[in-house]
């Protein structure tokens, strides 16, 4: 008879989904179970969910916008943990209102109506708490949602890990342009910024969902604490290469900029970019007391060897 406790992942062909997913089987103490929708699988998708299968995740199909469906996905499930992204393919860093609110408040309705233990809202990010509606477009539906699942009676943890180091080091954050070598900051570039990767998070997660301590409060943890500055300097030291370092202008120059552009702005994609720099640099969204010591076996790997492997 299996008595491990299921856990259902929403998101789990993302990209964080599914790196929970293996973790979670790879801890051994929870079987889990993937939500999807049968018609948004494409060739890639489907040769990640057999891989995903044949290490032993159970696929249940499931829309966010059919109650039903989610009834059924939400069965025999302890816990939920939420990884959706709510973005578009076109617009891969654009959240959606309707699915970061509206759908994960669908799949709390039913996780309600199915006695499920706990959920993990998709957070991932900086201390959104700390943070005003408005600074963030993306992280308003999180703060959101935050409070409606505090007060729906489910046991929860959220999940804070700063910023993806993946995702500081790509074109979206808009730091590091290698083809011209530059480097590009707003702020004194003195401020302590929290950066955790992929793997780390989903590491955190595993441990943080299995922890019977570890209940309506916020896991707070950080692979790493860089100033921008010092984010540069972690590069040219790895990469033996210099980067022209150019400030952009104070964090008040950085928010009048946010301010100016978001009137004129045809899609929130022209600010969203800048508006995850100001809740680094400005510090408003850091992470304070982290907890990483509560899972001392996790040694998160550092920006400085995260590009010593080369993974960007």
């Amino acid at each position: 008879m299996n008595s491990k406790p299921t856990v259902l992942i929403a998101g789990i062909t993302g990209i964080l989904g599914s790196k929970i997913a293996l973790t979670i089987l790879e801890k051994g103490v929870m079987n889990v179970k993937g939500l999807v929708r049968s018609n948004n699988i494409n060739h890639k998708k489907q040769q990640q969910l057999d891989d995903l299968k044949a290490k032993g995740v159970v696929f249940v199909e499931g829309d966010l916008f059919d109650q039903k469906s989610l009834t059924e996905a939400c069965r025999e499930v302890e816990i939920i943990v939420s990884a959706i992204k709510g973005s578009s393919s076109h617009q891969t860093n654009l959240y959606r209102e309707d699915i970061v609110l509206s759908g994960q408040l669908n799949l709390l309705e039913a996780a309600i109506n199915n006695n499920v233990k706990k959920f993990v809202p998709s957070d991932y990010s900086v201390d959104y708490f700390k943070l005003d509606l408005g600074d963030n477009y993306n992280l308003d539906f999180r703060i959101k949602f935050a409070e409606l699942l505090k007060q729906s009676g489910l046991e929860y943890t959220f999940i804070l890990n700063g910023a993806f180091t993946e995702v500081q080091l790509s074109p979206f954050a808009k730091l590091f342009d290698f083809e011209v070598g530059t480097f590009s900051y707003w702020g004194d570039g003195e401020q302590p910024c929290d950066f955790t990767t992929y793997d780390d998070t989903a590491k955190y997660i595993a441990e943080a969902i299995a922890d019977p301590q570890m209940v309506n409060e916020a896991l707070k943890v950080a692979g790493d604490v860089l100033t921008m500055k010092q984010l540069l300097a972690t590069f040219e030291e790895v990469k033996g290469k210099k980067l022209v370092e150019k400030r952009l202008g104070s964090v008040d120059d950085l928010k009048a900029w946010i301010a100016k552009t978001k009137q004129k702005a045809f899609c929130p994609l022209e600010y969203i970019p800048e508006q995850y720099h100001y809740t680094m640099v400005s510090g408003k969204g850091k992470l304070d007391e982290l907890d990483n010591a509560r899972y001392p076996h996790i040694q998160p790997t550092t920006v400085k060897q995260f590009v010593s492997q080369g993974n960007f």
